[in-house]
């Protein structure tokens, strides 16, 4: 089992979850939470975009999932990444049709369903310790 600890901050890192499912927003959240991780679910891309421009781009990652159509998912990680590039995304999918233009759009990983809240959690680490990582170099 992989263990990260983050010394870069003081603070969690902050993760938003983006998806029409609350139930699954909602266990995700909690197995964020139990890896230390400060996460915040929402159902729709604006109200992702809105927080993330009050919060002023010091967001860590974005988890895109369900059953959104891919030009949502496009628009959404433009947007995202146009407020700050440095944000990471993982995009879940239902089928891996649209992988290369959802990677070519800015998204820093892709995953395609089914996948289990432990799979999901450990890919965000994975996506967040990379970039600490090249910080240290």
């Amino acid at each position: 089992m992989m263990r990260i600890i983050f010394i870069m901050s003081n603070s969690n890192p902050r993760v938003f979850i983006v998806q029409e499912n609350e139930d699954a927003n909602t266990v995700l959240n909690g197995t964020l939470w139990l890896k230390g991780l400060d996460s915040f679910k929402f159902t729709n891309g604006n109200d992702c975009l809105e927080k993330i421009k009050e919060l002023e781009g010091k967001v860590d990652a974005v988890i895109i999932g369900g059953s959104l159509t891919s030009d949502i998912y496009l628009m959404l990680i433009v947007n995202i990444k146009k407020i700050n590039d440095n944000i990471k995304v993982l995009v879940i999918a239902v089928e891996d049709s649209d992988k290369t233009r959802i990677l070519g759009y800015g998204a820093d990983a892709f995953s395609v369903k089914p996948m289990t809240p432990e799979n999901v959690a450990e890919r965000v680490l994975m996506l967040l310790s990379r970039e600490a990582i090249k910080g240290n170099r």
